[in-house]
């Protein structure tokens, strides 16, 4: 089978072999125009495990995360978090910045992931994408600038001091994406521990520790809860029983694999541990209403006609 989405612990890691050597392991502060354009990270799909806020103040890129892709140009401002598939294609002339972070870095101030609850763009089930008015725009290219200073200065307290930073930029950020709803966010706490049992379980898929196939009965036995007790819970809480967020989210996986991937029809089933190809594509057609193959035929040639339109 051919190899899956690749999978980074950390922001070094994710630039290995490239002309970029970051600032730490767990925060980077990159500007755009210093992204080697053919940089082998950038080209193709892979999951980072960091969270990343990027702003574009000049030219254009094509940005998919997971099964959906976005234009990137001029004003784009977009967030996406560490079980998000991303790739970068159709790099042209960008420039902005792109900011990194690792949940380790959150942890080193004691805060953990539970700071970004309160900001809906990094629940977003293929991220979120704003396009910012030019006053919005030059706001934030401030803050990223003023950072970007800051985490080359020689000053000893620079990550700590970025670190507060980050949370001007994220309150910053909050307004400006709060007319724009975003799509599968969980907010109660059994359903933001059952959503993270789901994306952990796709990591550890990634990375050939997941043996098992993604059901309720293994998730409810990872949350000490009762299979029962647990739908029941996450129904009134989002309106949906386990069994149905379960089989969206796989349906998002496999989204992503086929427009993200070259990997065969077969080769996703068995990766998805399904039975067999029929059986995916009996699943996969039921629940999105074409079948895998008419699913990616129907990607590229939506995405051939989207760059059409954009030259």
């Amino acid at each position: 089978m051919k190899s899956p989405i690749p999978y980074y612990n950390n922001i070094t890691e994710s630039f290995q072999g490239s002309q970029i050597m970051p600032s730490s392991p767990d925060f980077e502060l990159i500007r755009f125009e210093d992204i080697p354009i053919k940089h082998n990270v950038a080209e193709k799909p892979f999951r980072l495990n960091a969270y990343v806020i990027g702003v574009v103040t000049g030219g254009s890129a094509s940005l998919t995360i997971n099964s959906k892709t976005y234009k990137l140009q001029k004003g784009s401002l977009y967030f996406s978090n560490p079980w998000h598939v991303r790739q970068y294609k159709d790099v042209d002339k960008w420039e902005g910045f792109v900011m990194i972070f690792t949940p380790v870095y959150l942890h080193h101030y004691r805060v953990g992931e539970n700071m970004l609850k309160e900001f809906p763009f990094f629940h977003s089930e293929s991220g979120t994408v704003t396009d910012l008015s030019k006053p919005e725009m030059l706001e934030v290219h401030d803050l990223f600038e003023q950072m970007h200073k800051i985490l080359h200065s020689e000053e000893e307290d620079r990550y700590k001091i970025l670190f507060h930073y980050l949370n001007i930029l994220l309150f910053t950020c909050k307004p400006i994406n709060q007319q724009k709803p975003t799509a599968g966010v969980f907010n109660e706490n059994i359903s933001s521990q059952f959503s993270e049992q789901l994306n952990n379980y796709f990591v550890q898929l990634y990375k050939g520790a997941e043996n098992e196939p993604l059901n309720l009965k293994m998730v409810s036995r990872q949350m000490h809860l009762h299979p029962n007790y647990l739908s029941n819970l996450l129904k009134v809480q989002t309106g949906k029983s386990a069994a149905q967020l379960i089989r969206e989210r796989m349906i998002l996986e496999a989204k992503s694999l086929l427009t993200t991937t070259s990997m065969t029809i077969s080769e996703i089933a068995y990766y998805l541990h399904f039975k067999d190809t029929s059986n995916f594509a009996k699943f996969f057609k039921s629940h999105s209403e074409k079948s895998p193959s008419q699913f990616r035929e129907a990607h590229k040639e939506g995405f051939a006609k989207a760059n059409a339109y954009s030259y």
